[in-house]
């Protein structure tokens, strides 16, 4: 089980001069299985595969060691359209003795900086205290993780995490419980129902004034019927008294004609 959570940088920290170099890459994305090489600054190199599973602050992790050999041979099975992450990792003691790893990227992540921070159990993580140079906090961002940053567009990835949160974002740090949850939901309640009502009342209102225009708009229609029935009564009735007028004269011509 891995209990972590990871931060951008808003400030560069002071660096010591040790540190492991890191060469991982991806064998699959989905199951997550990783394999990594690293070489300390003093010592000799080593080889893991790893297998994860899950997102956020709690993940399962599996873990193993491998031969050189057996790295070499996983090289040459890695995920299409990856590449391989070069960091270098920077151990940094904090005030309150937990531990802050700073990963300084190379390769196609160049220029992509964070730090994360391992703890014992979910109750110290979030008991954990911010340093002033941490910046964002990104353990529940869902476009960070290394699978997605491995891939050949990952450099784009990385600035977008950089330059803006993701959609509805809920920092880890701005949800946890506190002594004050009970009146602030309390009072989140009662500004709803307050909500509610006043919407209830709008749509109320929208949907009377809705009926007196339809009521005016059926009067409106009505009278410009009854106008046009009208309008066509008298356009009519010059016509028919015309028919009449030349049937009866049709009727003396006729009559003439019979007398002569």
């Amino acid at each position: 089980m891995e209990i972590e959570r990871q931060f951008l940088v808003d400030i560069i920290p002071s660096l010591p001069s040790g540190y492991d170099s890191i060469l991982q890459g991806y064998v699959s994305l989905q199951p997550e299985i990783r394999i990594r090489a690293v070489r300390p600054m003093q010592g000799e190199e080593k080889f893991y595969l790893t297998v994860k599973r899950g997102a956020g602050l709690v993940r399962e992790e599996w873990e193993t060691a491998i031969s050189s050999r057996e790295f070499s041979h996983l090289v040459e099975c890695l995920e299409k359209n990856t590449f391989f992450i070069e960091k270098r990792r920077y151990y940094l003691p904090l005030a309150d003795g937990h531990v802050a790893e700073y990963n300084r990227h190379s390769g196609h992540l160049r220029g992509f900086d964070y730090v994360e921070v391992e703890f014992d159990n979910e109750e110290e993580a979030r008991a954990f205290e911010i340093p002033y140079w941490f910046g964002r906090e990104v353990t529940d961002d869902p476009r960070f993780t290394y699978g997605k940053l491995a891939r050949v567009n990952g450099f784009q990835l990385a600035k977008m995490i950089m330059s803006q949160p993701p959609e509805q974002w809920a920092p880890y740090a701005m949800v946890m419980p506190d002594e004050n949850a009970a009146p602030k939901a309390e009072e989140i309640r009662e500004q709803t129902a307050s909500a509610e009502s006043a919407a209830e009342t709008e749509e109320a209102e929208m949907i009377e004034a809705g009926d007196s225009a339809d009521n005016a708009d059926d009067a409106k229609d009505a009278k410009d019927v009854k106008d046009a029935e009208d309008t066509q009564d008298v356009q009519t009735a010059p016509d028919e008294q015309q028919e009449q007028l030349s049937g009866a004269e049709r009727g003396r011509e006729d009559g003439h004609e019979m007398t002569r």
